[in-house]
């Protein structure tokens, strides 16, 4: 991991900007347009919605049990050399 360092040092005068900048302007400009739209939209007076029904969803999973005491065996076979 690298140390934190100081930026760079540009020594005076080096750092010139060509060709000079533009001086600031101010520009004004607008479009004035009016238009009228009109859509027309019908509904009826009553409407009616429903919802189908819940979808069916995966059974219930039987809830997690420790595992009772129990005595272990393990065999091992080596061959005969």
């Amino acid at each position: 991991m690298a140390e934190h360092v100081d930026g760079q040092l540009i020594p005076e005068g080096v750092l010139v900007t060509e060709p000079l900048p533009v001086p600031a302007s101010v520009t004004v400009s607008a479009n004035v347009v009016a238009v009228l739209k009109v859509a027309v939209t019908l509904s009826a007076a009553l409407i009616v919605t429903t919802q189908l029904p819940v979808p069916v969803h995966a059974p219930l999973q039987p809830a997690n049990d420790e595992p009772v005491p129990a005595d272990a065996v393990s065999v091992t076979c080596v061959p005969l050399a």
